[in-house]
């Protein structure tokens, strides 16, 4: 529905300018009279935010929002809803509650329009991507069936679970990061520092320097001659990774699938992921086929795709959900005849939740002890690299010894 930017009087004879969704400018007319407002401007397809107040986007569409920001945006919009309150208000008050910008200004147009009478998952399909495809897709589902806040309630669960998942990876990460950083320090004190003063001393000698001094200097000499050459090259071999990643990704994850850590981690990512989602959309009130067909177009893994698109398919015609799954080496046995025991007790949408809590803690279990094992291993690499430059530089410096003898 075409959006409308608006400035008009109000009754105190104060300005208020703001956006309606109507059919046609006549619509949007009737819409501000309706709310005692007089029209001074409408403008179709115009934003009436400053230039400066507005969401800077490369891609020219709002940009997703962050999934910590849409988790309490969600619980706060639940949180009212349970109260009674009505729903324009409750969007007005998550929209004030929230500190994100963006985020603000999308809960107010989204507020807005569910007062012109337009249904909240229509709202927020509007708003692009700022509101993820499949939470839209669980709203409505929510409102059909007259479920909304318990929906916004599973949802607000959900991201969080998902925020909490991402933060412990990335404190687990923090520690090699350190290391890589400060072993990157080190070599950098050695090959711009300490090289330089070691090389006059072998030329004055007629001494040739080891070859891993040799190394440093001329490793120095690149980075502090063609850094701009260098520079560029990061920066379009960047450039080319992005445009690149999506076929490269696709190429790699059967790969990826075969290795011995990286595979049962992915294995159990993504199982998380379709369960939780098909949880989430079947506790909004939907059906088998319409949770799959959520799960399968939010899923990121191609192999999961297509196993979801076979389920889907085959529930269609008449089929069961365990029997694709079990026979797909994708999917853990244990998650297979969890999936199977619900199905078989009508019992599914629990079995998924009951499944997603299983699977969200082994999850970090293997995540856990994947940094367990990767700490001391990338600890003793670098130890290894770093040691080994730090003697041939003290083997240099008592060659420098016997050469003054």
């Amino acid at each position: 529905m075409p959006r409308f930017a608006y400035s008009a009087y109000a009754t105190d004879g104060s300005i208020e300018t703001g956006e309606v969704s109507a059919a046609s400018d006549v619509a949007a007319l009737d819409q501000l009279a309706a709310r005692g407002l007089t029209p001074v401007s409408l403008k179709q397809g115009g934003s009436a935010v400053p230039w400066y107040r507005r969401d800077i986007s490369l891609t020219g569409r709002p940009p997703a929002a962050k999934p910590q920001v849409l988790a309490e945006a969600f619980r706060a919009l639940s949180s009212l809803l349970l109260v009674n309150f009505p729903l324009p208000r409750a969007l007005d008050f998550a929209a004030h509650s929230t500190p994100d910008p963006a985020m603000r200004r999308a809960l107010e147009r989204v507020g807005q329009s569910v007062a012109d009478g337009q249904k909240l998952a229509d709202a927020m399909a509007e708003e692009g991507t700022t509101f993820p495809a499949r939470l839209v897709t669980m709203v409505g589902i929510g409102e059909a069936a007259n479920t909304l806040p318990q929906v916004t309630g599973r949802i607000a669960e959900t991201l969080t679970a998902e925020v909490t998942q991402r933060r412990e990876l990335r404190a687990a990460l923090v520690y090699p990061a350190i290391l890589i950083v400060m072993s990157a320090l080190v070599l950098g004190v050695l090959v711009f520092f300490l090289a330089p003063t070691l090389v006059p001393v072998f030329a004055s000698s007629g001494t040739p320097p080891p070859a891993v001094l040799r190394a440093m200097i001329g490793l120095r000499d690149v980075l502090s001659d063609d850094w701009p050459v260098i520079l560029a090259a990061v920066a379009g071999g960047g450039l080319l990774l992005r445009w690149l990643w999506p076929r490269l990704r696709h190429r790699a994850a059967p790969v990826l699938l075969r290795l011995p850590v990286i595979g049962p981690y992915q294995r159990q990512v993504n199982t998380l992921e379709a369960a939780q989602t098909m949880a989430l959309m079947l506790g909004s009130g939907a059906t088998l086929v319409q949770a799959l067909r959520t799960a399968h177009d939010t899923a990121t893994h191609p192999a999961y795709r297509a196993l979801l698109e076979q389920a889907e398919t085959t529930i269609t015609g008449g089929g069961t959900l365990s029997s694709v799954l079990s026979a797909s080496p994708l999917i853990d046995p244990m998650a297979a005849a969890l999936i199977e025991a619900g199905e078989e007790t009508d019992r599914l949408a629990p079995v998924l939740d009951q499944l997603s809590d299983e699977l969200r803690d082994r999850t970090r279990r293997t995540l856990a002890q994947a940094i367990r094992l990767v700490t001391p291993v990338l600890t003793l690499a670098i130890g290894l690299i770093v040691g080994a430059v730090i003697l041939s530089t003290v083997s240099a410096i008592m060659t420098l010894n016997d050469v003054a003898l």
